[in-house]
């Protein structure tokens, strides 16, 4: 085996390495990213659930107070 042969095999496989590193970093750093975003469509139930909450008790006082 010619020592120029193994050399640039070796390069290679340092290459691949470093490649997977990259791309492992980039979905780590866009995973961390998503996971800081609000949840708008959680947030938007929530304020929809506790606006008929609120319009279900301003109805019953309503209802009593007559």
């Amino acid at each position: 085996m010619n020592l120029d042969l193994v050399n640039g095999y070796v390069l290679g496989v340092i290459g691949l390495f470093a490649l997977c590193l990259y791309i492992a970093t980039v979905a780590a750093g866009f995973g961390e990213l998503l996971a800081r975003l609000p949840k708008v469509g959680t947030r938007k139930k929530r304020s929809r659930n506790q606006n008929a909450a609120r319009r279900w008790r301003s109805a019953k006082r309503s209802s009593h107070s007559q």
